[in-house]
C-alpha cells in the first residue's frame, strides 16, 4: 500500500515524542515560577513518608504548550517551596512542533520512593501519547533528585496507582480518543477512546500491560481503580454523559462492559474515588448536573463516604463551592487525615488549593477536626491572562 508523504511526514514527527524529555530541577526565577506563569491546571498530591507534602500541576496551557511542575510543602501545606521539579518536553530550537507533557500523577509508593507517572505527546495527543515515569528516592531531601525518565506503554496515566492485596501493583492508563492531524496514524479508535491497566509483580521494576476496556462518549477515560472486599476490581470511568464502571474479576485481564453505577454520578469532569485505610470509600466529584460538558457546571466539589463498596453514599463535605472549580485529586496519610487538591479558575485566577480532612469530617459535613484545614492554597499564577489557541476540554 502506497504511503502518503505526509503520513511518513507525521510517523517520523511523532517519534519524537518516543525521547526522554529533560527534567529541570530547582530552575532559575523565570517561566516556570508562579509570577511568570498564567495557567494552572491540577496534577495531584502525594505525602512522603517522611511527611512532606508534593503537589503537581500543569503550566504552559491546557494545549500543546503543556508541561509538568511540581512543588514540595514542608509545614502541612502552609507555604510551598519553588518548582522543584519541571518536566517539560518543548525545545523550539530543535524540535519545530510542540511536544506536550499535559498529564501526570504523584505516588508515594510502599518503599516510600516518590514516583511521577507523566504523559509525553506531539501536539496535545498524537494518538499514541505514552506513560513515562521518573522516581525520586530521596524525596525528603533538601535538593531531591529523579531517576532519568523511562517510557512505559501507550497512553496517559492520571490517577495513582493501587496496591493489591497480595503485593501487585496496577496502574489505570487511558487511550484517549484522538483528534486532529494524527487521528488514525496508529490504528487507534477514533470512535471510543479506551482504558485499561498495567501491573508491576517486582515492586515497579518493571511494568507489562493487561487488559482495557472500550470507553462509548469519551475524550478522556480518567480511570480510577478500587480493590473490593472478594478481590475483584472496579474501574471507575468519565465520559461525557457522567461516570461509567466496568469490573474484572480476573484482576484486570479482562473487563466488562462500560456501564453507570448505581448511586453514583458525575458531570464530565475528572473526580475521586478511592478505598481509605478504614475500608470505607471516598469519592470526591461535583454537585452539577452530569449532563453537559461545560465548565459552568464544574462546581461545588465535595466528599462522601460509603461503608458499603459504593451501594451507599453519606456526608458530603463541600471543599469548594465555587464554579470553575475542578479537577481533584486524593492522598491518605498514614494518620487516617486526607488531602484532596484541586485547580480553581485555570486560566483567570489560576490557583490549586489543597484541603485537609478526616472521614468523621465527611460525616459531619464541617472541617471539624483540629487538624483538618480549608482552602490552603498550592500556587496562584500572576502571570498575564490565559489566551486558548488549541484545545481539547479535559
Amino acid at each position: 500500500m502506497k504511503i502518503s508523504l505526509e503520513r511518513r511526514v507525521l510517523e517520523t514527527v511523532a517519534e519524537l515524542a518516543l525521547v526522554p524529555p529533560p527534567l529541570r530541577l530547582f530552575p532559575e526565577r523565570g517561566p516556570y515560577w508562579p509570577e511568570s506563569e498564567r495557567w494552572a491546571m491540577n496534577n495531584g498530591v502525594a505525602l512522603t513518608s517522611g511527611g512532606r507534602l508534593w503537589a503537581s500541576w500543569v503550566g504552559g496551557g491546557d494545549s500543546p504548550e503543556a508541561y509538568t511542575v511540581c512543588a514540595f510543602s514542608d509545614d502541612g501545606g502552609a507555604t510551598w517551596s519553588p518548582p522543584a521539579l519541571v518536566v517539560d518536553g518543548h525545545d523550539p530550537e530543535r524540535i519545530p512542533f510542540p511536544r506536550a507533557n499535559i498529564i501526570a500523577n504523584l505516588w508515594t509508593d510502599p518503599a516510600g520512593h516518590l514516583r511521577l507517572f507523566f504523559s509525553q505527546s506531539m501536539w496535545h495527543n498524537d494518538g499514541r501519547m505514552g506513560v513515562w515515569e521518573t522516581v525520586c528516592v530521596n524525596p525528603d531531601a533538601p535538593r531531591p533528585e529523579w531517576t532519568p525518565p523511562r517510557r512505559l506503554c501507550d497512553g496517559a496515566a492520571i490517577n495513582k496507582p493501587i496496591v493489591m492485596r497480595d503485593g501487585l501493583w496496577l496502574l489505570p492508563f487511558e487511550r484517549p480518543r484522538t483528534w486532529g492531524p494524527w487521528a488514525g496514524l496508529f490504528g487507534t479508535d477514533t470512535v471510543d477512546s479506551a482504558a485499561g491497566v498495567i501491573v508491576s509483580e517486582d515492586g515497579g521494576l518493571s511494568w507489562r500491560k493487561r487488559g482495557e476496556v472500550a470507553v462509548p462518549n469519551s475524550d478522556w477515560p480518567e480511570p480510577h481503580l478500587v480493590e473490593r472486599k472478594d478481590g475483584s476490581l472496579r474501574m471507575f470511568l468519565r465520559s461525557c454523559t457522567g461516570l461509567l464502571a466496568s469490573d474484572s474479576e480476573d484482576d484486570g485481564q479482562s473487563w466488562g462492559p462500560a456501564r453507570k453505577p448505581d448511586g453514583m454520578d458525575n458531570p464530565a469532569a475528572r473526580y475521586q474515588v478511592r478505598r481509605l485505610a478504614s475500608g470505607n470509600w471516598l469519592f470526591v466529584k461535583h454537585n452539577a448536573p452530569p449532563d453537559s460538558f461545560n465548565g459552568n457546571l464544574r462546581i461545588g466539589i465535595s466528599a462522601y463516604l460509603s461503608r458499603d463498596e459504593g451501594a451507599t453514599w453519606e456526608g458530603g463535605l463541600v471543599l469548594d463551592d465555587r464554579p470553575h472549580t475542578t479537577y481533584p485529586d486524593v492522598e491518605e496519610g498514614p494518620d487516617g487525615m486526607i488531602y484532596v487538591t484541586h485547580d480553581f479558575e485555570r486560566g483567570r485566577a489560576a490557583e490549586i488549593i489543597l484541603h485537609i480532612f478526616t472521614e468523621g469530617d465527611v460525616l459531619s459535613r464541617s472541617f471539624a477536626s483540629p487538624r483538618s484545614r480549608h482552602g490552603l492554597r498550592v500556587m496562584k499564577a500572576m502571570g498575564t491572562e490565559y489566551n486558548r489557541l488549541s484545545c481539547r476540554c479535559p
